[in-house]
């Protein structure tokens, strides 16, 4: 079973990163909307509000 890693360019910047990520990992610009395929969500990416919604304060 192979699993390919799927990437977009950023419009903000121009720059080629990972389907996975919310915000650009360079520049800062918000992402579209990402879909899981694995079903999880990685915690990595994850902005502020998502991170609260889910887990709550700490």
């Amino acid at each position: 079973m192979s699993k390919t890693i799927k990437y977009m360019e950023c419009a903000h910047c121009g720059e080629t990163v990972g389907t996975y990520y919310v915000t650009c990992p360079y520049c800062g610009f918000k992402l579209a909307a990402r879909k899981s395929t694995t079903g999880m969500d990685p915690l990595y990416g994850m902005t502020d509000n998502e991170f609260y919604k889910r887990f709550g304060s700490m």
